[in-house]
C-alpha cells in the first residue's frame, strides 16, 4: 500500500510517494493479511534525464521478479538511448506514457492469472512536452483484471489535487466526504444519479480550497509533502499495519529548470552520492 500525492499547478507538477511496501497472504478464510511492511521502496522517478518529465506508482510493487523501480529504469534507458522514435527533440508526455504503457501491459500479461485478477497497478507520468506551453499528468491503471489505457487526468489548462493508493485521508480533508458516502446513501434507498448528485453537493459545499493555479513552486511542494505526511500519520493510528510510512521522495518538473529530486532516501551518505538532494 502507498499514498502517491500530485500537484499541478501553471509553474509545476509535484510528485510526492511514501516509501512503504507491504507484502500480503491470505489467511484461512481467503481474507488479505498483511505478512510485512518494507519502509525503502522507490515510487517516483526521472523517465527521461535532462526533460520536464517525471512519474510516480502506486499498487503492485513487483511484476514477477523485476521491481517497478527496475522497471522504469529499463524504460528511461530505452528512451534515452535512441532506438525509440521518442527523442528530446520531438517527445510528449502521451508519447512517453504510452511507451510506458506497452512495456508494463507486456510484462503485466505474463503474471500469473491470480495476481491479474486481485490487485491494482497504477502508473502517472506528468511533465511539459517539447514546444508546448503547458504541463499535464497522464495516467494508466491495471485494477483486478480490469485494463485502464493512459488517459489525461489533468490537461494543460487544468490545476488539481491527485492522489492515488490509500486516499481516505486526503478524500476526508480536502473534499470533506468519506470515500464510502457513495455506498451509504446507495445502501440509504437512492438510485445511483441521485447518491452522485448528492455526492457533487456535499463536495461543493465542503470542499477546502488548498489549490491555487499560480502558487509558486516552492508551495506547491509544501502543499504535496503536507497531504503525503498527513496521510501517513492517519494511517498510523488506524488498526493494522502501517502500510504508508517510511521516507518521502519528491520531486518536481517545471518548464525551465526541468526535473529536480526536491527530497530523496539514498542507499549511502549524501556527501559521497554525487547527486543533490533539493533543488539546485
Amino acid at each position: 500500500m502507498t499514498i502517491c500525492i500530485g500537484i499541478k499547478v501553471n509553474e509545476c507538477i509535484v510528485f510526492v510517494a511514501d516509501s512503504a511496501t507491504t507484502l500480503a497472504s491470505v489467511d484461512n478464510n481467503g481474507a488479505p493479511v498483511v505478512t510485512r511492511v518494507y519502509n525503502h521502496a522507490d515510487k517516483v522517478f526521472n523517465l527521461f534525464r535532462g526533460l520536464p518529465v517525471t512519474a510516480m506508482t502506486c499498487g503492485l510493487g513487483n511484476f514477477g521478479t523485476e521491481s517497478i523501480a527496475t522497471i522504469a529504469k529499463s524504460i528511461r534507458r530505452q528512451l534515452m538511448s535512441g532506438e525509440t522514435h521518442i527523442s528530446a527533440e520531438n517527445y510528449t508526455i502521451e508519447s512517453i506514457i504510452r511507451f510506458a504503457y506497452d512495456v508494463f501491459l507486456e510484462k503485466f500479461n505474463t503474471l500469473d492469472e491470480g495476481i491479474r485478477q486481485t490487485t491494482t497497478f497504477e502508473f502517472h507520468v506528468g511533465g511539459f512536452s517539447h514546444n508546448h506551453g503547458g504541463n499535464e499528468v497522464w495516467k494508466f491503471a491495471f485494477t483486478q483484471g480490469a485494463v485502464l489505457e493512459p488517459q489525461c487526468i489533468s490537461g494543460v489548462d487544468q490545476c488539481t489535487i491527485i492522489w492515488a493508493g490509500q486516499p481516505e485521508a486526503c478524500v476526508r480533508l480536502v473534499l470533506g466526504i468519506s470515500s464510502q458516502t457513495l455506498a451509504v446513501l446507495k445502501d440509504a434507498g437512492l438510485d445511483e444519479a441521485q447518491a452522485s448528485q448528492l455526492v457533487q453537493n456535499l463536495i461543493a459545499a465542503s470542499q477546502a480550497a488548498l489549490l491555487e493555479p499560480s502558487m509558486p513552486v516552492i508551495d506547491a511542494i509544501r502543499l504535496g509533502e503536507f497531504l503525503a505526511q498527513t496521510t501517513a500519520s492517519f494511517v498510523r493510528f488506524l488498526p493494522g499495519a502501517d502500510t504508508v510510512g517510511g521516507e518521502l521522495d519528491i520531486a518536481t518538473v517545471t518548464k525551465y529548470e526541468g526535473f529536480r529530486w526536491i527530497r530523496r532516501k539514498h542507499f549511502y551518505p549524501q556527501n559521497i552520492n554525487g547527486e543533490p538532494d533539493h533543488v539546485s
